[in-house]
């Protein structure tokens, strides 16, 4: 496909995020990734497999169209592929995924908790952080998992049980924002729990 103005600039925009997750801890290394859906091509820019945040460049980054065709690449696409897609297919309001593995909400994620909306802003911009469960087998969550949490409208992010934390949004900002909100709402939630198991009694 042959890359428009329209394309250059979402690609400028993931490489941005990408690199913005990796600078602010939520992704290191080659796991997780994000995606952009760019409307007037019917297409998503996503990272592929093997790329790590901060190696991701216009001649890396993959082009698939919303009914899984993906455009000709020397990569491999990611293993999230598959509920990306599902994602943008289920809701018309996402623009952007970020799935990452920070390591604070993946902590609750693999321990198969959920992170409670503990801060006032947690409450506002959230509402809630469902917990994913894995797919039958224990493999990584596909599109079956996912759909079910976020065909609710209200549902922007989630953790994935033994995986990690995604967000969604309108633009890939709106959506790295609901991911630093679930690892910084983890963080404190952890913190808070360990501060309340480790309260003296009251004395009178």
């Amino acid at each position: 496909m042959k890359k428009s103005t329209e394309l250059t600039a979402e690609m400028d925009a993931l490489i941005a995020c990408a690199r913005r997750c990796f600078d602010g801890g939520l992704q290191t290394n080659s796991g997780g990734n994000l995606s952009i859906r760019v409307p007037a091509r019917d297409v998503i820019i996503i990272k592929p497999s093997g790329i790590g945040f901060n190696e991701c460049s216009h001649a890396n980054l993959q082009i698939v169209h919303l009914d899984g065709t993906v455009e000709p690449s020397s990569c491999k696409p990611s293993k999230d592929l598959g509920f990306h897609l599902g994602l943008y297919n289920l809701r018309d309001d996402i623009g952007a995924i970020v799935h990452c593995h920070s390591p604070w909400a993946t902590g609750f994620a693999c321990a198969n908790r959920p992170i409670p909306c503990c801060t006032v802003q947690s409450r506002s911009k959230l509402g809630q952080i469902p917990l994913i469960p894995l797919a039958p087998g224990g493999s990584a969550q596909t599109e079956n998992e996912m759909n079910p949490a976020f065909g609710d409208p209200g549902v922007v992010g989630a953790i994935l049980a033994n995986h990690g934390a995604i967000g969604v949004g309108k633009t890939l900002m709106a959506a790295q924002h609901i991911a630093e909100i679930i690892e910084e709402t983890a963080h404190i939630a952890f913190i808070s729990q360990c501060l309340q198991a480790n309260r003296p009694p009251i004395r009178n």
